[in-house]
């Protein structure tokens, strides 16, 4: 399955641009610190958060992506931390290590324990990712990657929600997009 991202990686390159609902979003974020970026991919939110002056740790499968991602880094003077880590064999995150969180695009709901710990009481995760929610017609992602309309709400029950949308976008592989903004309580 690696290889599988590899080849994605390596095709997409060039387009590094942040998450645009990342953006809309950053107002309601902490003061800079410490982020962890779940399923990184190649890198475009972590490389935009570390140009914001965060202290960002990328993690994700794929070295091809993570390659992309420090020569990207290096070319821009930025200083990004990145780990291979298959989270699928290996569903492990430090706990309170940041305050900010990042997972876009990428469900594993076995690995939300591990999320919520992750983050340090007073911070926000940031969580989007493909959603049933809405007038959409799904796509073709396996079920399992694939939230629950009202979902993101139930992982987060006792934070506090900041921004949650869900069934308003569409996705461009059918179905809608789901996000989160969520305030871990202190």
């Amino acid at each position: 399955m690696v290889a599988n991202w590899d080849e994605r990686w390596r095709q997409r390159e060039g387009d590094l641009e942040p998450d645009p609902w990342l953006v809309a979003v950053a107002a309601l974020f902490p003061a800079v610190g410490d982020c962890l970026d779940v399923a990184c991919g190649r890198g475009r939110n972590a490389l935009w958060l570390a140009g914001q002056g965060w202290r960002v740790t990328g993690i994700d499968k794929s070295p091809v992506g993570l390659e992309i991602a420090a020569r990207e880094a290096a070319q821009k003077g930025l200083s990004l931390t990145l780990r291979q880590q298959d989270l699928e064999r290996s569903p492990r995150l430090p706990v309170d290590c940041c305050d900010l969180l990042l997972q876009f695009f990428y469900l594993q709901r076995a690995l939300y324990p591990a999320l919520l710990a992750a983050v340090r009481p007073g911070g926000v995760a940031v969580v989007r990712t493909f959603s049933l929610a809405g007038p959409f017609a799904a796509g073709g992602l396996a079920r399992q990657f694939v939230l629950n309309p009202g979902e993101l709400p139930e992982v987060f029950a006792g934070w506090e929600i900041l921004r949650h949308e869900e069934g308003l976008e569409a996705s461009r592989k059918g179905g809608s997009l789901a996000g989160i903004v969520a305030r871990k309580p202190a």
